[in-house]
């Protein structure tokens, strides 16, 4: 088991199924997040990357998206498959596993990842990208979430990689176009933080 499953594992097991006990848990999802969802037709088909406690998973489905959650770790898919249970007639499934070997049957008109990127478990970024390709449809839009240099000294030998917008962009260049970018700083536990950027991008595949 690697350093971010052990860590991620810890946070699990110290929730005990309450998803608010969860240092990373929030209700609503971002304005990058939901203005992307809401610009969907109604049954477009989501994928939640790393949904963790399905909340995201869940408010996309209450928005009339068809939405799957994908998560490692069977603890996170738990919690989320308690929560939609009190969703009855909402289109949500969730998947325990690995996203490298993961192969839907059909695209996704949005895929979003609100901190798998950065806490990569198993695999390789241009592997991630390759699998990203393989689920978004064409002008299909993605949403990412991931931790941001707040300056050149930013980083932690243990936790989520830290990356600049640069290089953000730099890797899902060219086949993904970033179209709008929001950042925010908030405190974080450690050995995470004690203060972290959050950076909401939202990019949309060409062909």
């Amino acid at each position: 088991m690697s350093m971010v499953q052990k860590v991620m594992a810890k946070f699990y097991r110290e929730a005990a199924g309450d998803p608010s006990k969860l240092p990373w848990h929030r209700e609503d999802p971002d304005n990058t997040l939901a203005s992307a969802v809401r610009a969907c037709a109604p049954g477009s088909r989501a994928l939640d990357v790393g949904c963790g406690a399905g909340v995201f998973s869940v408010w996309m489905a209450d928005q009339g998206l068809q939405v799957t959650g994908i998560d490692l770790f069977p603890e996170a898919t738990a919690m989320a498959q308690k929560l939609a249970a009190g969703k009855p007639g909402r289109k949500l499934e969730f998947v325990t596993g690995d996203l490298f070997t993961y192969a839907p049957g059909q695209p996704f008109d949005r895929v979003c990842d609100s901190g798998c990127l950065h806490s990569l478990v198993g695999g390789s970024v241009p592997a991630y990208k390759q699998q990203l390709l393989s689920w978004l449809a064409p002008r299909g839009t993605y949403v990412l979430e991931h931790w941001g240099k707040r300056n050149a000294f930013d980083w932690r030998p243990i936790g989520p990689r830290r990356r600049s917008e640069t290089a953000i962009q730099g890797i899902f260049a060219p086949e993904l176009r970033a179209e709008e970018s929001h950042s925010e700083d908030f405190q974080a536990p450690f050995p995470f933080g004690p203060w972290v950027r959050g950076v909401s991008y939202r990019m949309t595949r060409a062909v």
